[in-house]
């Protein structure tokens, strides 16, 4: 297995740093790249956004399209990614993307990429689809089908440079972080942006904790907003984005006020409740970090989730 998760979606794409990692790992200096916008709805700036560091050192972008899709859109999905040396998510609503490629067969598609080597990875929701699941902003009323494309559905639609939001002073909305199930590709449960407080006004981080006690089965992977993993093989090594914030102090201990370089921690719950907390090593070995879970539990949220934001089951 070969990838790059990154904790956030628009702002983590577009970093140099990140697009390098990709193309080493890729083997190529010209990799075909397929990128999958489920989560935004296929919405075109954020394919831009995401895809336009790769596109300056020309990549061929093939865009796949299944949020509407049709019997010759899926045959052409398919051989998009059949011919990707690059698979890339969005970031976005990871419960919609999730739920419509698994509706329609795209997960064993991925399966079958990534076993032969293509390099998957993304950022935010691209980061989580690929793991055992996440810590999800994907009840987000925001995030919506309906009201992404209201919002940016048209050449009018305002610019963004992230798809997670950002909390306005004294604007808390009232909405909740849910566990949503992924593909499982790789162990783990993901918070992405962990070190961010988004629009309802909770820092993930802190928010992770209490989640991992309803999930006590699973090993919890907190990646800063600035961060990411990068694993090749049987190896991985974190990413961390020069000048930009995160919560890795030089002794090694966490700041949730972002004054440290950004990277990844671990989190598990120990016997009494409490949560454990380890820096993850600039380098190790996948199998000693992100191990596999003794239970994993739904979220029941989830449903509720699914009803205010289906994803159609049939074309």
């Amino acid at each position: 297995m070969k990838g790059v998760f990154i904790g956030s979606g628009s702002e983590g794409l577009q970093n140099e740093q990140v697009r390098d990692a990709f193309l080493k790992l890729a083997s190529k200096e010209k990799p075909v790249v397929a990128y999958i916008g489920t989560a935004t709805y296929d919405l075109p700036q954020f394919m831009e956004n995401q895809t336009k560091r790769l596109s300056e050192v020309g990549c061929e972008i093939l865009n796949v399209k299944v949020t509407n899709p049709s019997d010759s859109t899926m045959e052409e999905a398919r051989e998009k990614i059949g011919r990707a040396d690059v698979i890339i998510v969005s970031g976005g609503n990871t419960l919609f993307a999730v739920d419509r490629w698994t509706k329609l067969g795209l997960h064993e598609v991925l399966r079958e990429a990534a076993d032969r080597g293509a390099v998957i990875g993304g950022g935010s929701a691209g980061a989580i689809c690929w793991f055992d699941g996440g810590h999800s902003d994907s009840f987000d009323p925001d995030t919506f089908k309906g009201a992404m494309l209201r919002e940016f559905g048209d050449e009018q639609g305002r610019r963004k440079d992230d798809e997670s939001s950002d909390f306005v002073e004294d604007e808390a909305k009232p909405w909740k972080y849910i566990r949503v199930p992924s593909l499982g590709f790789l162990p783990g449960l993901v918070c992405p942006h962990a070190d961010k407080v988004q629009s309802n006004g909770v820092l993930r981080i802190l928010d992770f904790e209490d989640m991992l006690r309803r999930h006590q089965g699973e090993n919890g992977i907190c990646i800063d907003h600035y961060a990411g993993i990068v694993v090749d093989g049987e190896d991985f090594s974190v990413l961390s984005m020069d000048g930009k914030p995160g919560t890795v102090m030089e002794d090694g201990t966490c700041d949730t006020e972002r004054s440290g370089k950004p990277g990844c921690w671990v989190k598990t719950v120990k016997e009494d409740g409490s949560i454990e907390t380890r820096l993850v090593p600039d380098r190790g070995k996948v199998k000693d970090w992100f191990v596999q879970a003794t239970e994993i539990i739904e979220d029941p949220n989830c449903d509720d989730c699914r009803a205010a934001n289906p994803s159609e089951s049939s074309f």
